[in-house]
């Protein structure tokens, strides 16, 4: 669904006659509730997959006709449903150089994109995977002012986008367009028919992305501290929800040769030493420290095997079901100054905060 939030925003919002493309990330085909009831099949393989994909696709297409977008706009990625988190975390150089290339081709005045606060984890690790393509390739785009980049959300309700972004009027014509333009993906309407049509009443909102966008605190993590060598992370706990296992933290950046890279670590039940593993081959590759219990505790991870200048992600994935808590955290490098040697360790500690 945050394919039609973006094509209906820039059709209805921006100048008459403007030029839009719109980039699906996934088919959609991993989707195999509303597929096995609709078409009678409780085993689906691979062509299953394939034609439900297909089928998508021509309720994208129908979609976009209604909001008044040709389908010629449309660019479809393939990338795997359901498995940008993994690919994003182990192998995700290909998916960053094709999203740069439709960017640097199409060179857009206004770029949509997912929030990383979103808790569908293919939104928000396709909203990282943006991230690191503005950052890196092109020049910091929006503190030149070549391009304005807005987040949305379609999943959850964090703070940490609700408290900045800000709500588009629509007129009862606006809202009678979504909705047909929802009505077009049947697929999606046979288990979820009220949730989606919902969404035809349901303000648009954004947040305007910027250069140093202050970072704030999500889910289950209270707060972060970014140090020259370490982080430290801040965890409350909430024991309410049923979790389908326990707690991981993913840590995602760049090395000092500029490889991104991602670990991850289990969050313990009890004060102890924890086992840092790379996340594509599970190589151990350094130790972090939690203080606490099973509902609030410190992680503190050494950040060497990190670039100093590099920002870095983070994610506390606790899944209910099949969304996220939280999404992703973005945090920025740390301001390095020179400090007298007595005062290091006090004046290290609020480099970089994230409340």
């Amino acid at each position: 669904m945050s394919r039609w939030h973006a094509a209906f925003f820039c059709n209805e919002q921006f100048a008459p006659g403007a030029a839009v493309r719109v980039a699906y990330a996934t088919d959609g085909d991993d989707n195999p509730w509303p597929q096995r009831v609709l078409e009678r099949k409780w085993r689906l393989n691979a062509t299953d997959r394939r034609r439900w994909g297909r089928l998508r696709r021509t309720e994208a297409l129908a979609a976009l006709r209604v909001l008044g977008v040709n389908g010629f706009a449309a660019r479809f990625l393939g990338l795997p449903d359901q498995k940008l988190t993994a690919m994003l975390m182990c192998n995700c150089q290909s998916a960053l150089e094709h999203l740069s290339g439709i960017i640097a081709h199409w060179k857009p005045t206004d770029l949509l994109m997912p929030s990383i606060s979103d808790t569908h984890p293919d939104h928000s690790a396709l909203a990282v995977m943006l991230r690191l393509v503005l950052s890196e390739s092109f020049l910091d785009p929006m503190a030149t002012g070549q391009m304005t980049a807005w987040s949305y959300v379609v999943h959850g309700r964090s703070p940490a986008f609700f408290d900045r972004s800000g709500s588009i009027c629509q007129s009862q014509r606006e809202a009678a367009i979504k909705l047909r333009a929802i009505r077009c993906h049947t697929t999606q309407l046979k288990l979820s028919r009220k949730r989606f049509l919902a969404y035809a009443s349901r303000p648009e909102r954004l947040v305007k992305l910027g250069a140093r966008d202050e970072t704030i605190a999500d889910g289950s993590i209270a707060s972060v501290f970014r140090l020259r060598r370490s982080l430290r992370v801040a965890l409350r706990l909430s024991p309410k929800a049923m979790r389908v296992s326990e707690p991981a933290l993913f840590v995602l950046g760049r090395g000092e040769a500029g490889a991104l890279r991602c670990v991850t670590m289990r969050v313990p039940a009890r004060s102890s030493r924890v086992e840092i593993r790379d996340s594509a081959s599970l190589d151990h590759v350094a130790g972090a420290r939690y203080y606490g219990n099973a509902f609030a505790g410190q992680l503190t991870i050494p950040l060497s095997i990190f670039s100093s200048v590099s920002a870095i992600f983070v994610k506390l994935e606790r899944r209910s079901w099949f969304f996220d808590e939280a999404g992703w955290l973005d945090i920025p490098p740390a301001k390095l100054q020179p400090i007298p040697e007595p005062q290091r360790d006090e004046v290290e500690a609020n480099l970089v905060t994230v409340p």
